[in-house]
């Protein structure tokens, strides 16, 4: 399927994510994020852009962290996903064996509905079982019904009921899938 650019999905270059590589995919984080008001308290605000650049940076320079950014030909990046070793949410110094945490996915609104997504998807399922894991969960927002929706889709089933999020201000929910 084709974006509105005329750019495939497929066709994408998909490369390693460096920490120099930070304040792009802040950027495109930010645009996902600039959807959630459609549903999110009037109130509420993305984080700002600096302290998303310094954790995605932060997160990058960590080795367990696996990153992987979609390239157009043009050096737009459309798309990224990444996983890195899940901890306890209630002890976040304590790892959890054989589980991986897939920590970010986000696609350029643009390029919703051309099956970049699923691609980036599917290169963190593959890797998380090269790497060992027998499992992965991530947390998305609990109002967040194209995300739900997508995560359904691929396989992945709710594992906790709504919990608030502070740092980011928005109610959370976990979900959990087997590799």
């Amino acid at each position: 399927m084709l974006c509105l650019r005329g750019m495939d999905a497929a066709a994408l270059e998909i490369r390693p994510a460096v920490p120099e590589d930070a304040a792009a995919l802040a950027d495109t984080s930010l645009l996902g994020f600039e959807t959630y008001r459609s549903w999110a308290d009037e109130a509420w605000r993305p984080p700002p852009r600096s302290l998303t650049v310094y954790s995605v940076r932060d997160r990058l320079r960590r080795p367990e962290t696996w990153c992987v950014l979609a390239v157009e030909p043009d050096g737009g990046t459309p798309g990224h996903v990444g996983l890195t070793q899940a901890v306890d949410r209630e002890r976040p110094h304590a790892s959890l064996a054989g589980w991986a945490h897939l920590w970010a996915l986000f696609v350029r609104p643009d390029w919703w509905g051309t099956g970049l997504a699923a691609r980036l998807h599917a290169l963190a399922l593959e890797t998380a079982a090269g790497r060992g894991y027998a499992s992965m969960r991530l947390y998305t927002p609990y109002r967040a019904a194209r995300a739900r929706a997508f995560y359904e889709r691929e396989g992945w089933t709710v594992a906790s009921r709504a919990f608030a999020e502070p740092m980011l201000g928005l109610d959370l929910v976990e979900y959990r899938r087997s590799l």
